[in-house]
């Protein structure tokens, strides 16, 4: 592997090695090697005025119960999504990289950035008292962020005569989702925090058209009236505090803000 590995850093440092040597001389050039394991992903070349866009990964890469943060030129098996620092140790998948990522881990010219998995239940969660999705596209929902700004008022008034406190409050997330329902219900999966669906249609819509799992749908309100459309609520899961704000979400003062 090792031997296999240095051929290919060689042959890396060939196809990148700069045209103009006068150009060198001003400016260091870093060659970036993405690895999974012991295959190459992508390598591109990163200098003080010429960034690069890191690549991402295929789900077939990323083993079941892990997630895929993007790369880090230390030691995966070092890296803990609890540490302080978490955050500075990965070159987010997708997003641009710069010099001063990669050049004090610099060798011959050459950084190896490899694939951080961690597994999810080592990532911490912040706290939401409730996560509340709803559909993005106005046409088919009939839901917009008019409507959903007097929910969150409405909301607030109901849980704040319930004693909830501000700091509970200011950590619930109501968050629009957008595209069609296989985008939208993949997006949701890929967060894996919310607790409440509004404004998509049926179970079966969601679980076949969306890919999203029946078992992960836990109670389902068919009759949700959005003027005249026909939506429903979705709970995903049993939070006590998510059941509060369900329960809510059917009272005739809920009902009354989408008539």
């Amino acid at each position: 592997m090792f031997k296999k590995l240095g051929l290919l850093l060689v042959s890396l440092f060939l196809l990148m090695a700069p045209v103009s040597c006068a150009a060198k001389a001003f400016e260091k050039e870093i060659n970036v090697v993405f690895m999974y394991e012991d295959e190459l992903i992508s390598h591109d070349t990163v200098t003080q005025f010429k960034n690069i866009k890191s690549p991402t990964l295929s789900e077939a890469y990323i083993p079941d119960g892990y997630k895929f943060f993007g790369w880090t030129p230390l030691d995966p098996n070092t890296i803990s999504a609890t540490d302080e620092n978490f955050n500075e140790k990965y070159i987010s998948a997708g997003e641009m990289v710069h010099w001063a990522d990669v050049n004090e881990y610099a060798t011959n010219t050459t950084v190896i950035c490899k694939a951080l998995m961690i597994d999810k239940n080592e990532i911490p969660k912040p706290y939401h008292y409730v996560v509340i999705a709803w559909y993005d596209k106005v046409a088919t929902s009939g839901v917009d962020q008019n409507l959903m700004n007097q929910l969150k008022d409405a909301l607030f008034d109901h849980l704040t005569s319930l004693g909830v406190s501000q700091t509970d409050l200011d950590s619930i997330v109501i968050r629009g989702y957008t595209g069609n329902v296989g985008t939208s219900c993949g997006q949701i999966m890929k967060d894996e925090d919310v607790d409440i669906m509004l404004g998509w249609g049926s179970k079966d819509n969601i679980t076949t058209t969306g890919g999203m799992n029946p078992d992960s749908i836990l109670e389902t309100i068919k009759e949700f009236k959005v003027g005249e459309k026909n939506r429903t609520l979705h709970r995903l899961t049993d939070k006590e505090t998510a059941l509060v704000v369900f329960e809510w979400l059917q009272s005739d003062a809920c009902r009354a803000i989408f008539a």
